[in-house]
């Protein structure tokens, strides 16, 4: 999943090292794959669209991890925040508007990402506050808005309702911060190396079982509900355990 962590985190013009380009060299190419991105959504094809979502996400990913192990450039950081807005952003509402086609869908896409690029910019800012977890997003991360997006526009690509209804629902859930969604890409770096092997590889066949059986768009909305299920499922989880706690007490 896109790592949403500003670079600037790891000093980006303070570390020098031999490999400091390398994170630079990642951002770039996911906002080359963020283009092309684009460029598939409005021809019609979500379905590859959405593959070069996964792909850049693997990038923006990765650019994060490298930029704190061995630097990087205000370049980098950039082309970082540029990427974000064209692949979670640009392409999900070009995929919109291409599905719905007319005014309507047009509205819906632009309003799309716009207020997708408002949570980005919101992200950027709020993580200077003393408050800020960086374990954690307030509001659905943007990775997961443009997969769902892309997903439903891939499976359902004459239901321009439905399109527009995934979009509707999910930027809702992208700007109500009040709701807290787990960093995956920090928390598979807190685990053991076994573990964060077994999360790689399930990750890997995921993606691979998609490709292979062309149901790549089914597996990815199948895994994004599922996470922006969760925090309802853990608070659902509490809110039962601190009722049956309290009904212990009184008997």
């Amino acid at each position: 999943m896109a790592d949403e962590i500003s670079r600037s985190e790891a000093g980006a013009d303070q570390i020098r090292t031999p490999l400091r380009h390398l994170a630079d060299l990642l951002s770039l190419t996911n906002a080359a794959l963020g283009v092309a991105s684009c460029a598939f959504a409005l021809a019609g094809r979500a379905d590859v669209s959405l593959l070069l979502l996964v792909a850049g996400a693997v990038c923006d990913g990765l650019d994060g991890a490298a930029a704190r192990r061995f630097g990087g450039t205000r370049l980098g950081v950039l082309a970082d925040d540029i990427a974000d807005a064209i692949s979670y952003g640009i392409a999900p509402g070009v995929a919109v508007a291409a599905t719905a086609h007319g005014a309507m869908g047009t509205a819906v896409g632009v309003a799309y990402a716009l207020l997708t690029i408002t949570r980005l910019v919101f992200f950027t800012l709020d993580k200077a506050s003393p408050s800020a977890d960086p374990r954690r997003f307030r509001g659905l991360p943007s990775t997961v808005g443009g997969i769902v997006v892309l997903s439903v526009a891939a499976l359902m690509p004459e239901s321009p309702v439905a399109v527009a209804f995934a979009a509707g629902v999910v930027t809702a859930l992208m700007v109500t911060f009040d709701a807290s969604y787990e960093h995956l890409g920090r928390a598979a770096l807190s685990l053991a190396p076994r573990e964060r092997a077994a999360v790689g590889l399930a990750f890997v066949a995921v993606v691979a079982f998609g490709l292979v059986t062309h149901a790549l768009a089914a597996a990815c909305l199948a895994a994004a509900i599922a996470y922006l299920a969760w925090p309802s499922a853990v608070a659902l989880r509490a809110a039962a355990q601190a009722t049956l706690t309290k009904r212990a007490r009184m008997r």
